[in-house]
């Protein structure tokens, strides 16, 4: 595996690249960029790059910008940021461009390997299914029936109408085919893409915004704050309110309404 760590600040890349258990966490190639034109260098003769690690305020290019400018080379690296703000903006468009995780300065070294783990994981799935993880440009005329899904699934990802049938209706295709298709060509059932794409939106806005649980599970598409909570608790073991705690430093942290009862 090979990652691309980009900061500004030349002491959080060299924490990066020293403090990390790199063996433990299986990346073999560890490049560094300190502003977004480099970045874009190394990513043009090393378009094999598996993780990009990025700071959302760079020099001359955002994290966010420099991300889209990634995916439209057509390249789908898995992506984590690193923020010290609590914009919701930000947690909007790092939702939209599929980031895999936020992660808060100053950088928690421990926090940053179990990020790093599941990004590895997360690549793997990529090169087996590159259907599912295609970058799809905004501009596409004749695109395939799995880019057309996805794409559906992004834009109504808050709403809880979000079914088959739904995707069906856009896409005019048999929502049995679909649901068929999808399995067979990404080895992920619709339902469990969809669970898992929300409950990524909801790791951002747990790790970024000061929204209440209602709000994001809301904003994730869920039924009930009841079900958002069951469903999270059952994925990663741990309580929204715990994965919020743990991913926010101590001082930016509100108080939150108690555990919806499950």
């Amino acid at each position: 595996m090979k990652i691309l760590v980009i900061d500004d600040e030349y002491y959080v890349v060299e924490e990066v690249l020293k403090n990390t258990p790199w063996d433990r966490v299986g990346i073999e190639t560890r490049l560094a960029a300190y502003n977004a034109r480099q970045a874009r260098n190394i990513i043009e003769k090393n378009p094999d790059i598996d993780i990009i690690l990025t700071d959302i305020e760079l020099p001359q290019q955002n994290g966010i910008e420099l991300i889209e400018w990634v995916y439209a080379q057509n390249l789908s690296p898995v992506i984590i940021m690193l923020t010290g703000h609590e914009r919701f903006d930000y947690a909007k468009s790092a939702i939209r461009l599929r980031v895999l995780d936020y992660l808060t300065k100053p950088i928690d070294i421990e926090q940053l390997e179990n990020a790093l783990k599941k990004a590895v994981n997360e690549r793997k799935r990529h090169l087996l299914y590159p259907e599912l993880y295609a970058s799809t440009p905004e501009e596409k005329g004749d695109e395939d029936p799995i880019e057309q899904i996805i794409q559906v699934i992004r834009q109504n990802l808050s709403s809880p109408d979000l079914n088959r049938q739904l995707i069906a209706d856009v896409v005019h295709m048999n929502p049995d085919y679909i649901s068929n298709l999808f399995h067979k060509k990404t080895g992920v059932s619709l339902s469990n893409y969809i669970l898992n794409e929300r409950l990524k939106a909801t790791n951002v806005m747990l790790a970024t915004t000061n929204l209440t649980l209602q709000q994001i599970s809301a904003k994730a598409g869920f039924s009930s704050p009841t079900y958002f909570h069951r469903q999270f608790k059952r994925r990663f073991g741990i309580t929204p309110q715990q994965y919020r705690k743990e991913h926010r430093p101590e001082d930016h942290q509100a108080r939150y309404s108690s555990e919806p009862s499950e």
